[in-house]
């Protein structure tokens, strides 16, 4: 089978990715997902964010991005503009569907969530227990809540015990949940909240949408691409406790901003972010590549 292209996924992977391009003789394609700085402070951050853009800048033909703020981010660094494509993220629209029937949780997730939730307003939270993910905002936006709400965070992560505890009685830690079973999660929340400090295009965030849940979000990376404050969602500052919470008591005290937001982040996700849709993006930008 001869190759056309080589098209690495993973930071870890591009140098090696160009180094057997350049073997075979053919274009080779970065695909960035996710920010060329660091989710650290300090020495290893800064090593981080060197490392990554050193390798970024190695002469690759093509770099795939999944929002127009990674476009940007990679031009500021110094990438050629006229080597960048938006391919944008993608989920599946007929799994995630507010009619679909989802594969239910398992049953010690699902009663778990039962218990948890006692008459609360069911926020919920997909991914990663990691401090730049903006949970300590989130716990403490819900301290500062007065309706009686709940946070369901199904992930894992080097912050988990900590985090736990913070939460308290207004967390339910699941832990990991199979990826076949994460459909139901979003019909179980009133709302999905993601408050990163960071992010490219939060496959989450499309997820949510997907699934007719309301989304409450940070304006952060390529959110504000997919989540229009007030029509598609509702977007917070980065690291704000009481933005999160005032968009919390928002969707508590308005169902039919509920049923609004959830309609349109519908739509839009269907219309523009579909599985079959990056396919045909990816075509007609490999295509590009591979004729130059």
């Amino acid at each position: 089978m001869e190759t056309d292209v080589v098209i690495s996924k993973t930071r870890k992977t591009y140098l090696a990715g160009l180094v057997a391009a350049r073997l075979l003789g053919v274009p080779h394609v970065v695909h960035v997902g996710s920010s060329p700085g660091s989710t650290d402070s300090g020495i290893s951050g800064t090593l981080d964010r060197v490392s990554v853009r050193s390798r970024l800048r190695a002469p690759h033909d093509a770099y795939f991005v999944v929002c127009e703020a990674l476009q940007d981010e990679l031009a500021d660094i110094g990438i050629d503009p006229d080597r960048i494509y938006d391919v944008k993220n993608a989920v599946d629209t007929e799994r995630f569907h507010p009619e679909s029937v989802p594969t239910p949780l398992a049953p010690d997730h699902g009663n778990q969530i039962d218990a948890f939730d006692d008459g609360r307003f069911l926020l919920g939270f997909i991914g990663g227990i990691h401090s730049y993910k903006g949970l300590d905002e989130l716990a403490a936006a819900v301290d500062r809540v007065s309706d009686n709400c709940g946070v369901v965070v199904a992930g894992d992560g080097p912050d988990w015990e900590r985090l736990k505890r913070r939460f308290g009685d207004d967390g339910l830690f699941l832990g990991p949940v199979p990826y076949e079973q994460v459909p139901a999660l979003y019909h179980r929340f009133d709302a999905f909240v993601l408050p990163s400090h960071t992010e490219g295009l939060p496959r989450v965030v499309l997820e949510a949408q997907a699934t007719g849940t309301p989304v409450i979000a940070t304006s952060v990376g390529g959110v504000p691409e997919v989540v229009e404050d007030g029509t598609t969602g509702l977007l917070c500052d980065p690291r704000s406790a009481e933005e999160l919470a005032v968009a919390i008591e928002k969707l508590i005290d308005v169902p039919s901003l509920r049923t609004d937001l959830a309609r349109a982040g519908r739509e839009q996700v269907a219309s523009s972010y579909s599985w079959s849709q990056m396919y045909d993006r990816y075509e007609q930008y490999l295509r590009r590549v591979t004729t130059v």
